[in-house]
């Protein structure tokens, strides 16, 4: 039949035309994937002679919208950003890569974390809610015997010699409200360790729909105090993967120690 002949070559012809675009889709992502991890710091040599540091950072598809940053304040006082953008993919990425430009633009311009947090904050305010976007964000400037962080919907604990403190969570998430956010300070002594984390990781699931939660991270990391934090984190992964069912977020991980 000459028209079911005609019928098929034209269904060949599409599905090499989605063939085509499939695979171009793929390079971009694939391409999108490079550049969005070589946004990703590396340690500087002063920063590894005060602090040991460890992450652990996957994205659940090619791209995604955890992000975590390294800087230097205004008076060369060392920071740590962990942030989660909410979404998935392409989107989220951009989002990420447009926050990181308005912390850069900033970071020599001031010291608090408060005030960075709040500037980042108000100037992005109106995009991020044009594109229906928001972060959590865990923002830390180190001092010489403690740490001040803002923590908007982020996951922080800091382990010290004879106290466990979790951040507190009392503010809101950036592009959320164009409003005020709160500092704390928290004593940072020789050794002790600060992890930082995004939901992907506690809120993972098992196949009885448990969460890993936040006690059994904390726990994990207590269990292994003394060892090396490539140490630490490789365990607290271990259990992470035996734990949960599948992945269904992205997730940020990071320990910190201070050397000095």
């Amino acid at each position: 039949n000459e028209n079911l002949k005609i019928a098929y070559e034209k269904l060949d012809e599409k599905d090499r035309e989605l063939e085509k675009a499939y695979s171009i889709i793929h390079e971009d992502l694939s391409i999108a994937e490079k550049i969005q991890r070589g946004l990703l710091p590396s340690l500087s040599g002063q920063m590894k002679s005060d602090f040991d540091i460890a992450v652990y950072h996957k994205q659940l598809f090619e791209v995604g919208g955890d992000y975590y940053d390294l800087f230097k304040t205004k008076n060369e006082k060392y920071a740590i950003g962990v942030f989660d953008i909410s979404g998935h993919g392409v989107s989220a990425a951009l989002v990420m890569v447009y926050l990181k430009a308005q912390f850069m633009q900033i970071m020599k311009r001031l010291e608090s974390p408060k005030k960075i947090v709040e500037w980042v904050n108000s100037t992005s305010f109106n995009f991020l809610k044009s594109v229906k976007r928001y972060a959590t964000v865990n923002f830390v400037v180190f001092h010489q015997d403690k740490l001040r962080y803002v923590c908007g919907g982020g996951f922080g604990l800091l382990i010290g010699h004879d106290k466990i403190s979790t951040f507190e969570k009392r503010d809101h998430f950036l592009g959320l409200r164009d409003k005020p956010f709160h500092e704390y300070e928290l004593p940072f002594s020789k050794d002790d360790i600060l992890v930082l984390y995004t939901d992907g990781m506690i809120e993972a699931q098992n196949d009885k729909n448990e969460d890993y939660t936040m006690a059994r991270l904390k726990q994990m990391v207590i269990n292994n105090i003394d060892k090396h934090v490539d140490d630490i984190l490789k365990l607290c992964l271990n259990d992470y993967q035996n734990f949960r069912s599948k992945d269904s977020d992205d997730i940020t991980l990071l320990i910190l120690r201070k050397r000095v």
